[in-house]
């Protein structure tokens, strides 16, 4: 026979993915000159993090000007995620069919490449020796497309046209193919023989450069006029000016910072269950906690705890009343 717990279920400081709808991020200007990872650690201590910001809406809510020239804002693009390698975040190289990372990290980079230079190399092609670069999406070279046959085998097709790395990925999904995977050396090698010697050719690897400090998802650009541009090769972190416009400079160099502090909310959600099981087992409360908490992880939620409240059964009140 099933049993109907009534259940209180209490969520306390939850927030969306979409913080600047709700809860709307506050502000600070903090005065203390620090380096772009000693402002995230303070702002993580102090507050939720470096700031994030989701759209203009959330630019117009800062003070219009503060005592220095430039403040860290929450805008990185970590090398460590990018620079020979094939890593596993958001700025990471992916390949275009199917917007994932490596499944065998296989890479042939060129020794000084992958460098971003100029802060717009963000699209892969393969150059003499089968070697990889990192080049301007919108430059035009030729290109390798590939499907996979029912052998599970890579089939590849050199493209003489010259085309951007959009436009060619766009030529090769109209064959009903993508821009080249590479995932070997021996796949390497079959896609370099296709090419004349000294012909450039795209392939399918990408990224998307410039990632939040809190994992956000924003998509927003304010900066300055050409502007990202990687001067000397290390300008990987991101200040603001009191215009609220943007430019990339180095990560140690010290500048005052700009924190953002997400709203704590408490939220009671009631249910009720149908079960066989001892719902007081407090092992048996644990692990539905778990599943309730990778249920609402999946659902965009971040940053919550979760606690059971038992309620009384209605009779049990009604007795204790009698008595």
């Amino acid at each position: 026979m099933g049993c109907f717990p009534k259940l209180t279920l209490l969520l306390f400081g939850f927030s969306l993915c979409s913080c600047s709808k709700f809860p709307p991020r506050k502000y600070y200007y903090v005065d203390k000159k620090m380096s772009w990872n000693d402002a995230q650690q303070y702002c993580r201590e102090k507050y939720t993090d470096l700031a994030t910001f989701e759209n203009m809406d959330d630019i117009s809510r800062l003070n219009s000007t503060f005592s220095y020239d430039w403040a860290w804002i929450g805008l990185q693009d970590d090398p460590k995620s990018w620079k020979n390698t094939l890593g596993n975040d958001t700025n990471s190289w992916r390949w275009a069919v199917t917007g994932e990372t490596s499944k065998t990290v296989y890479n042939n980079w060129y020794y000084t490449n992958p460098d971003n230079y100029a802060g717009n190399e963000t699209c892969v092609i393969m150059g003499l020796e089968g070697k990889w670069y990192d080049k301007n999406c919108g430059a035009s070279t030729s290109f390798v497309c590939y499907n996979v046959t029912q052998q599970n085998k890579k089939n590849y097709m050199y493209i003489s046209i010259t085309k951007t790395w959009p436009s060619a990925r766009e030529y090769c999904i109209k064959l009903s193919m993508d821009l080249a995977v590479i995932e070997n050396s021996e796949e390497n090698a079959e896609v370099s023989s296709l090419k004349p010697n000294n012909d450039a050719i795209w392939i399918g690897l990408y990224r998307v450069p410039w990632t939040w400090s809190d994992k956000s998802q924003s998509s927003l650009e304010n900066w300055r006029s050409s502007k990202p541009e990687n001067y000397l090769g290390n300008q990987h972190c991101v200040v603001e000016n009191n215009l609220h416009k943007w430019d990339d400079d180095i990560c140690t160099i010290k500048y005052v910072f700009i924190c953002h502090q997400v709203a704590k909310l408490r939220t009671t959600v009631k249910t009720k269950f149908l079960t066989d099981v001892d719902l007081t087992d407090s092992a048996i409360n644990v692990q539905i906690l778990q599943q309730l908490g990778a249920k609402l992880t999946s659902q965009g939620l971040t940053d919550f705890k979760l606690q059971w409240k038992i309620q009384p059964k209605k009779q049990e009140n009604e007795e204790n009343r009698e008595t």
